[in-house]
């Protein structure tokens, strides 16, 4: 009894030792969004793309993934990765953390992204103690190696052509060109609004619907700008 209570203590104090403050945690994610190929989703979750995958499919709410994680506070320390253990993890969306439910349903097979997650993303108020404090932003990668379940095909859809549009995705880029033309401070604000609405949604459909509108206008904003989506 006496050596597992001594190690966790040794852990918080470690942690307690490193420990980053509210202040820092919120200027990490101000400064982060600035940098260059740095996208930031209504929901707040920062997302940077290292590896783009060939997959044509991206995994169902409830879908097995296989994939690799590397976690780490502000300051670099690590908190778990499945990369120093040399095996990859197993989970369905709906069975992680906020901003992994939401980013693995965008990760196409090989698809390797750079995550800074906010509190309210990830653990929340109370964190995960003794590793990760309460109200802690947290930078993860993410790889996504196997989608072992249902499976949604990526619908490419050009927004420019429409060439590959469905009748619904062509008549929302339409309406959203001629609502908005090529002010893209209005176009983040409507996908923050859309955001905000499908965070309340029951129904997968209209939550995918929603993350496809997103998804629209951010190309339509990099359109506008003459940039590739992930420069955004």
């Amino acid at each position: 009894m006496f050596l597992p209570r001594l190690l966790a203590s040794l852990a918080f104090f470690a942690l307690s030792a490193h420990a980053n403050t509210p202040e820092e945690w919120k200027a990490f994610l101000i400064q982060n969004a600035k940098k260059q190929g740095v996208i930031t989703l209504p929901s707040g979750l920062q997302y940077s793309v290292i590896n783009k995958g060939e997959g044509i499919y991206i995994p169902t709410e409830d879908s097995p993934c296989s994939f690799h994680y590397h976690g780490s506070h502000i300051d670099g320390r690590v908190f778990d990765s499945t990369v120093y253990r040399g095996t990859p993890a197993t989970f369905s969306p709906n069975q992680v953390v906020k901003a992994w439910t939401e980013i693995m349903q965008m990760m196409v097979e090989g698809d390797k992204f750079e995550l800074v997650i906010p509190a309210e993303l990830g653990y929340g108020d109370k964190g995960n103690l003794p590793r990760i404090k309460g109200g802690e932003t947290l930078i993860t990668t993410l790889e996504m190696l196997e989608i072992q379940g249902n499976k949604i095909a990526i619908a490419q859809c050009n927004v420019a052509t429409l060439d590959g549009c469905n009748e619904k995705e062509a008549e929302y880029i339409e309406k959203t060109t001629s609502r908005f033309g090529s002010d893209t401070t209005a176009m983040r604000e409507e996908m923050e609004r859309i955001g905000r609405i499908t965070e309340t949604v029951e129904s997968s459909q209209l939550r995918q619907w929603g993350d496809r509108r997103v998804w629209i206008i951010m190309e339509l904003a990099a359109l506008a700008m003459g940039v590739e989506a992930n420069e955004l």
